[in-house]
């Protein structure tokens, strides 16, 4: 994708969880504070901004897969409902045009809209899994969910911006190298 998509978010980021903010007051998560509420959604967002550069420093894909995830384990941390997850997604996929319609006067090419669309759906399968994060660790499969996670990332997003090599695994251990594809 764009350098400017990159910049733009991570510029944007302050714009877009105000808008996520009005939004997600009036959900479940109204009941906590607003830096309990917001969470660390600034993490995800700057950690996606990163992944979709266009020469990414290796393992960006993997960070933002990581900060999704924390941030699911968080939610669940703080005794919010699986289906939150859903509710507070859907409020940042009107949050993220909206937020860069008022903070970036310049419309976004239709393959920026696809890449920051696939990587929100990205952020919310590997939030769903950091909430569920203690059952795999329980399972020892949580590195190979993070692979999965990678590598649905690649599937899912090959031609619109988070692009992954798929992860391979090394025969110590089972543990994963993804890196930005060139």
């Amino acid at each position: 994708m764009s350098v400017r998509l990159a910049d733009t978010l991570e510029r944007c980021i302050p714009a877009i969880l105000d808008e996520w903010g009005r939004a997600a007051a009036a959900g479940e998560l109204r009941g906590l504070c607003h830096e309990d509420r917001v969470g660390d959604l600034a993490v995800v967002l700057r950690a996606l901004s990163e992944a979709l550069r266009p020469r990414a420093v290796p393992g960006a894909v993997h960070q933002f897969i990581e900060a999704a995830a924390a941030h699911g384990a968080r939610r669940r941390a703080q005794g919010v409902h699986e289906a939150c997850l859903f509710e507070e997604y859907d409020h940042l996929g009107t949050a993220v045009p909206h937020g860069l319609r008022i903070c970036e006067k310049a419309s976004l090419s239709p393959e920026d809209v696809m890449a920051l669309e696939g990587g929100l759906t990205t952020a919310i399968l590997a939030g769903l899994r950091g909430f569920h994060r203690h059952e795999f660790e329980r399972r020892g499969t949580w590195a190979d969910v993070l692979a999965r996670a990678a590598h649905d990332a690649h599937d899912a997003h090959e031609a619109t911006g988070l692009r992954v090599r798929a992860p391979h695994r090394e025969s110590s251990g089972g543990s994963e190298e993804l890196a930005a594809a060139p």
